[in-house]
């Protein structure tokens, strides 16, 4: 058995299932010092995790190695670097998969990614915060650059 810490839609249990069926839910946390953001994912944007100062609500899954190859097709190599995280945790130190986005353009995400996101919080009563604050940071880079991604024309 492997885990996998995920914080984007697939927290979601009934859809994380579906690609993973060994998946069961084992516990949800906090990730400090870390800030949730936007990158672009060809014609949307994706969440990724990034050094910050706020607490990112994420979900850790308890499945089968087999099904952790499951994500790498959902996570794709050229967009996502695989990592994996020595997690603090009340019994001890946890080591966990992530998929992390590789530095693309920040970018606003479609409602239906944002709504993906919204019914993971939901699901698990996370505090929407970071989403918004994510949300407002890819707005300002916009405003204040005429651009998501400063230095380019993007």
């Amino acid at each position: 058995m492997v885990y996998l810490l995920t914080y984007d839609g697939y927290m979601r249990e009934g859809y994380l299932e579906e690609i993973c069926p060994s998946a069961i839910l084992f516990m949800q946390c906090g990730l400090k010092d870390c800030a949730l953001e936007f990158r672009r994912f060809y014609e949307t944007a994706m969440p990724t995790l990034e050094v910050g100062d706020e607490i990112v609500p994420a979900v850790i899954w308890k499945l089968e190695e087999s099904d952790l190859q499951n994500m790498e097709a959902i996570y794709l190599n050229e967009i996502y670097e695989r990592a994996v995280w020595n997690l603090k945790t009340e019994k001890g130190v946890l080591e966990a998969t992530v998929f992390l986005m590789r530095e693309t353009p920040f970018s606003l995400p479609q409602e239906n990614e944002l709504g993906m996101m919204e019914e993971a919080y939901d699901e698990h009563n996370f505090d929407y915060s970071c989403v918004e604050n994510a949300l407002d940071r890819a707005k300002d880079r916009e405003e204040t650059y005429d651009t998501l991604y400063p230095g380019t024309d993007r």
